[in-house]
């Protein structure tokens, strides 16, 4: 586990509920906020949560602790806001994988999304980019495509981990273009993404925010990116439904969770304090040298929805690759 803490600063004033366990001021925050970040440093949750750390600062009267709680997929994290008491001073600040992933693969998850969690807010979004090696013999979807049908199972895959939405959109790639890569899964992006410059795997599905500062390093190239629209990241190059290429997920999102039965006061006041926080234009211009797109503002029950939707959206992907409940 590493631990980043940024001293933040707010001007959250809003009243405690009865019954809920609070310390002794009568104001939220009144002592450190604890934010779990699911996976380890250096991806998009990660990489969010500091650039809101930074500008919330200014605003916040309390310590707020980043704490990076990799394993699991997200699991462990998770696991510990389900645990975690309901009084708001401990958030999740997630990618979807935890939230609508998990609970399509895995059997026995020691949390339950709709009785443990109440959401906050969607807070940003991002495709994800199919990402090579530079020294491979392909630099189109079509060569790689080519190349991997004539040398079957000679190719490998890094993913973020097993489960990731990197590992399962990569899986629904092999299954709609037909080839067989093997797969190897990392614990994060950072050290995937490490073994694809250096050659150790060819190729790997991941989120803008980590890959692309490797594109743009000329430490790997981007073949494609997933969904229907290009990315105003990736000028020029093209999406996998556009090359023909369809019943890949479109790409992944990051919101802020808190625990059920957090009282309806600070949930309020944390939606209006990220939500005004992302359209701050400083931190606009923030997330797009990170990669990162402020998401539409959706309200908690919005995004209750839209996380209902989602997870069976993967259900759908999970069962046509043979992979739900498979955990």
């Amino acid at each position: 586990m590493k631990r980043r803490s940024f001293l933040l600063a707010s001007s959250m004033l809003a009243p405690f509920a009865t019954g809920i366990a609070h310390a002794n001021s009568g104001t939220y925050p009144n002592k450190p906020v604890r934010v779990l970040i699911p996976f380890a440093p250096g991806q998009g949750s990660d990489i969010l949560a500091r650039a809101l750390g930074e500008q919330l600062g200014a605003q916040w009267h309390q310590p707020v602790l980043v704490e990076n709680k990799a394993g699991a997929n997200g699991a462990l994290a998770a696991q510990e806001l389900a645990a975690a008491a309901a009084d708001g001073h401990t958030l999740l600040l997630t990618s979807n994988s935890p939230i609508v992933v998990n609970p399509v693969l895995y059997k026995n998850l020691k949390y339950d999304v709709s009785r443990d969690f109440r959401p906050v807010t969607l807070l940003s979004t991002t495709p994800l980019a199919l990402v090579a090696n530079l020294q491979q013999p392909f630099k189109t979807v079509p060569e790689l495509l080519a190349y991997a049908k004539a040398n079957p199972g000679k190719l490998s895959y890094a993913s973020i981990g097993s489960g990731s939405t990197s590992h399962m959109c990569m899986e629904a790639f092999k299954q709609a273009t037909g080839i067989d890569v093997v797969h190897v899964p990392y614990k994060g992006s950072a050290p995937a993404l490490a073994d694809l410059v250096g050659g150790h795997v060819q190729i790997m599905i991941d989120g803008l925010p980590s890959a692309l500062p490797h594109v743009r390093g000329g430490r790997a190239q981007a073949l494609a990116i997933t969904g229907s629209t290009e990315s105003k990241f990736l000028p020029g190059v093209p999406t996998l439904e556009s090359l023909g290429i369809q019943g890949v997920p479109a790409g992944g999102w990051y919101g802020l969770m808190a625990p059920a039965r957090t009282d309806p006061a600070i949930l309020a006041q944390l939606y209006a304090d990220f939500t005004s926080t992302m359209k701050r234009p400083d931190v606009e211009a923030r997330l797009k040298t990170l990669n990162l797109e402020r998401a539409p503002e959706l309200t908690s029950a919005q995004f209750e929805s839209m996380i209902r939707r989602e997870t069976l959206m993967w259900a759908d992907t999970a069962k046509r690759l043979g992979l739900y409940k498979s955990e």
